[in-house]
Formats: structure tokens, sequence, C-alpha cells
């Protein structure tokens, strides 16, 4: 079909292109046209027929190169492995339907043990310990525990196994929990560091002197944050570019801390978890997180500007 389409519209290039000559050569040649017609018979050259082997194997060869770029791309296959796709296509054409069957299943199952390897591994490392290059989760016994489980030979029910898993994750929780505690329980006893009445905690490095925000003002500020273990998960220092925001677009944790610091002030910010991402964290941040900022207001906006 693709094939007919591009004739066709070669087809209607040609003949618009034809239309706008004549147009162009006014009517005495338009006569001249008409009686060439007229008076010429043409007669179109005959075309052959294909062998049907013959244009199989054709239209397999002019569509071998899309689809090496598609392996490639889409399917993630290694250029130095195509051979072994080669083989798997002369293959199947001698497979019944059953064999057929029995090799998309197993190709599955490669997939989904490539896809837990390279993905599936490190998520739970992440859940269950909170590193995902971790080797916590081993991946043999995750795919022998898949396989086992889908062919019902497992020596646990799925209800149990996951019972397991939840009293891992459970357990990272609690622990991040009572670390995050300790550190705000610690930390408000340094020099220098001060607690208010929602557990915010501050220490100013740079005494500001210039207005206050309130939770409509655009406030232009740098900033570095990190967690209680020292792991950077955001910085517009980094970025090279200050970051600019209202007070009311952010934590609650921040909220605060702007519409009580005046610009030119340089802080360390300790904002506990229920100021800051919760008992679930997010993405980038675990559960229970205490986040540790560093933070310079630079500029601070009209307030009105923002409503």
């Amino acid at each position: 079909m693709k094939i007919r389409h591009i004739l066709i519209l070669a087809l209607a290039a040609c003949t618009v292109t034809a239309a706008t000559a004549q147009k162009k050569s006014g009517k005495s040649k338009k006569a001249k046209t008409e009686k060439t017609v007229k008076t010429t018979k043409m007669t179109p050259a005959k075309v052959q027929p294909v062998p049907a082997a013959e244009f199989s194997y054709a239209i397999g060869v002019g569509q071998s190169q899309s689809l090496k770029t598609y392996l490639i791309q889409r399917e993630g296959v290694d250029s130095a492995y195509i051979e072994y796709t080669a083989q798997a296509l002369k293959e199947a054409a001698k497979m019944s339907p059953e064999e057929l069957k029995q090799k998309m299943a197993y190709a599955a199952g490669l997939r989904i043990a490539q896809m837990n390897t390279d993905q599936v591994i490190k998520q739970f490392n992440q859940a269950a310990t909170g590193k995902a290059d971790t080797t916590f989760t081993d991946l043999a016994l995750l795919n022998n525990g898949l396989s086992e489980g889908l062919l019902g030979k497992a020596t646990l029910s799925a209800d149990s196994a996951m019972k397991v898993a939840e009293r891992q994750f459970e357990y990272y929780k609690q622990k991040l929990q009572q670390e995050n505690a300790d550190f705000l329980v610690k930390n408000a006893k340094e020099k220098g560091v001060k607690t208010t009445p929602s557990g915010l905690q501050y220490r100013i490095l740079t005494q500001g002197k210039g207005t206050v925000a309130a939770d409509t003002t655009e406030v232009q500020v740098h900033y570095e944050g990190r967690l209680i273990d020292g792991t950077v998960f955001d910085s517009s220092y980094k970025r090279g570019q200050p970051a600019t925001f209202r007070p009311n677009q952010v934590i609650k944790g921040w909220t605060e801390a702007l519409t009580t610091l005046p610009e030119g002030t340089v802080a360390e910010l300790y904002i506990p978890y229920n100021l800051a991402y919760g008992e679930r964290g997010n993405q980038n941040i675990p559960p229970y997180a205490t986040l540790i900022f560093k933070l310079e207001i630079l500029k601070v906006g009209d307030p009105e500007a923002g409503k």
C-alpha cells in the first residue's frame, strides 16, 4: 500500500507541474499541445510480472535495514548479536504454531529477567534498604521466586511472601524514623541552632538586614539540599542559576524559613519530615527524611507583585 501511495502522489505532482507549465505558455501553445495529443498515440511500456519467490525474497531484503534500526533502537538488540535475530527469523518459518508459542514464551521470560537486572532489583533495594546499588536483593533468588511462583511450586504462598517483604520495608522505615529523630534531638543542642514551635531548626551563617518575604512574595535564592547521611539531592549552585518562587509554593519548612529570615541571610535549615515530604518521601527523598538545606536569600521582591 505504501508503494502504491507513493506512486499516486508522484503522478499527482507530475500532473500539477504539467498543468502549471501549460498555463504559463499561453493559448497558442495550449492549442498546439492539444493537437499533438490528438494525433500522437502513446504506447505504455509493458510491466512484466515478478515470480512469487523472487518478490518474497526481495521484499524481505528491502525491509531489512529498517528492521535492523528497529531492533537496535526499539528492541535494544546489541548490533553485535543481530545474527541471533536473523537465525530466529529463519527458524521461525519452519516451526509449528505450538513450537512458536513455546519460543515466544521463553523470549518473554528472558525480557523480564533482563528488566529485573536493569531496573526492578534496584527498586527493591531502594525500598528495602534505601540504597539502589546494594546487593541486598539477590537476582538469582528473585528470579527463582518468580519462576517457582508461576509454576505453583514455591515454598510459601504469595500472601505469606508479601508479608515477608513488607516486614523488611517496615523495618527500614522505622529505622529511618529513629535515625532522623535522633539527629534532630542531637542537632538542637548544637551551638547557634534555634528551634521554632513547629519543629523547624535553623542556624544563621550570615545575618541579613533586608526585607522579610510574605507568603506571596517572589524570592530569589541559592540553595543546596542534602540528607542526614550527606547525600546531596538538589542544588541550585550545581545548576549555576538561582531559583525564584513564592513561599506559599514550597514545603512547609521552607515557607516558614522564607517568611522569617530577611533578605541577605545565609542559613542552614534542618527540616523534619512533617514539614517536608512526610512519612512516604518521594522519588529522591526517603520516608521520614530530615532535610538539611544551605539557604541563601538573594533577593526579596514586592509582595503585591505575586498576588
